[in-house]
């Protein structure tokens, strides 16, 4: 309502463009309240995360201080809950394959979201280097063949 009362435009959170700069030059937005172009998605996107807001507050202190710096970073979210670490790398709205890699008994797997063959997302329970590489993959818009992926044989880093 501030925003919106500041003559911001919104739009599912107060809209900024790559270097987190509002309509009004003096104004940033950053963190949950922004609505920021996605260059990994081809989209606009609002997140509510740490790893976002960190990122972005380092943009907008950048962009203030007149080194332009356009924010690309692919999201990403991480959760403890007891004994598992539930990491998640990218958006899966709109996958149309899965690949998983790993048992969910043993309680270390990787689920691999992919659209046309490209890797958009990863969730990643108890696998920390599926979600360290698949950071860059989602990052380089990979495609990776579903059956490698699948395989707990072949290493993560051979995809980069």
């Amino acid at each position: 309502e501030i925003a919106d009362a500041a003559g911001l435009t919104c739009d599912n959170g107060i809209v900024v463009d790559e270097f987190t700069k509002t309509d009004d030059p003096n104004i940033y937005a950053v963190g949950d309240c922004s609505n920021h172009p996605s260059f990994v998605y081809d989209r606009r996107i609002r997140l509510e995360s740490v790893p976002n807001a960190m990122g972005q507050a380092k943009i907008a202190a950048a962009s203030i201080c007149g080194e332009y710096i356009a924010y690309d970073e692919v999201p990403w979210f991480w959760s403890d809950q007891y004994d598992i670490k539930l990491q998640t790398v990218g958006l899966c709205q709109g996958h149309d394959q899965i690949v998983i890699r790993g048992e969910s008994s043993e309680r270390k797997m990787a689920v691999f979201y992919l659209k046309k063959g490209q890797l958009i997302a990863v969730d990643a329970i108890n696998s920390p280097a599926e979600f360290m590489v698949s950071k860059k993959l989602v990052a380089m818009r990979s495609k990776p063949d579903p059956e490698r992926l699948a395989d707990q044989g072949v290493s993560m880093k051979l995809f980069l």
